[in-house]
């Protein structure tokens, strides 16, 4: 059953990690290696889009039989890989390199590009599948959810698939299934304030020496076990902290009722499109920003790019928005 009523919470949440995405990529335009080794980025990336994932798993659809599970895949086809599809083709037809290759890496290596909106519907395809199969088998949906789930980190530990962002279908579905399950069970929704600080600590102590591409130091190699699983398993596990304390935070202090979590209330429902619009603008804003501040420090750099990439992004958000046509195409919104 698609939920009609929102959660100010949830929107309120998803704007606040989208307005970290927009920040997390002007650190990166602006100091492209530098960033990770720069602990703010990477407190960041630790967690923000294993967030989203969460969030998305959070309102996870039930399918209905007779059809419900066909039509609710074709909606998040038009949802999510229609923008994917208009984005991408907007960018390619900007960029000015009109090479072959680049319409055959939106396909390949989705990565390169807006890769969550592919990820998230193979990731919505594969959830589905497992509730048919499971209601066909006459077994707990979760079960086979946990299933497919393993079955997909098994490939991706074992074959190291780099194609068609398989690696990150596998890696972030984990986290769509969290959601899921802090959804259907309530109890996993951490209300206590000290349980949520020590999640908090914990998390924080992680994340300080998270890196994208190399273990801490402080973690030994351990022999019979692929460096590949441990760094997984220590970003997993970083990134569950996170989402714990945020879905748990979240419900107590983002319900207010004030203009502040109003705006980002509205960047919430529409995440999607500044998601896509702000990677399509970015480069040309930190380029312009450079033109203009040409002897400028990296930290004011940054931060000009970041505020006006946002603003910019907000004001083409909300033009699409009006238009009926580019609000589905663009935006996703059915």
């Amino acid at each position: 059953m698609i939920q009609s009523k929102r959660l100010l919470w949830a929107d309120s949440l998803k704007g606040w990690l989208m307005i970290l995405v927009v920040f997390g990529h002007a650190m990166q335009s602006v100091m492209p290696d530098g960033c990770f080794h720069n602990h703010l980025w990477n407190m960041i990336y630790s967690f923000h889009m294993p967030a989203f994932m969460a969030v998305s798993g959070y309102f996870a659809c039930r399918v209905h039989r007779n059809g419900g599970g066909k039509s609710l895949c074709s909606r998040r086809f038009l949802q999510l890989m229609m923008p994917y599809v208009a984005w991408s083709a907007t960018k390619y037809g900007i960029s000015g390199d009109y090479t072959l290759i680049r319409v055959v890496n939106m396909v390949l290596y989705p990565d390169t590009s807006f890769w969550f909106l592919w990820v998230l519907f193979f990731i919505n395809l594969i959830f589905i599948f497992s509730q048919w199969l499971a209601s066909k088998l006459n077994i707990d949906e979760l079960v086979m959810i946990a299933l497919s789930s393993l079955l997909l980190l098994g490939i991706m530990v074992g074959m190291e698939i780099r194609m068609f962002g398989f690696q990150f279908i596998a890696y972030y579905f984990v986290f769509y299934i969290m959601g899921y399950c802090i959804h259907r069970f309530p109890r996993l929704q951490i209300g206590n304030g000290v349980v949520l600080g020590l999640l908090l600590i914990c998390w924080t102590l992680l994340a300080w020496s998270w890196n994208m591409h190399e273990l801490p130091m402080w973690i030994p190699a351990i022999s019979h076990i692929a460096s590949s699983l441990l760094q997984y398993a220590y970003r997993g596990v970083t990134a569950l902290l996170a989402i714990l304390f945020l879905l748990g935070m979240a419900p107590k202090f983002l319900n207010a009722a004030c203009r502040l979590n109003g705006f980002l209330c509205e960047i919430g429902m529409v995440s999607l499109g500044y998601y896509t619009c702000h990677i399509t603008i970015n480069g040309w804003v930190v380029y312009g920003v450079r033109k203009l501040l040409p002897t400028g420090s990296d930290a004011v750099i940054v931060g000009l790019s970041f505020v006006l990439c946002l603003f910019l992004t907000f004001c083409i958000v909300e033009g699409l928005k009006k238009n009926k046509i580019t609000a589905k195409v663009l935006l996703g919104k059915l």
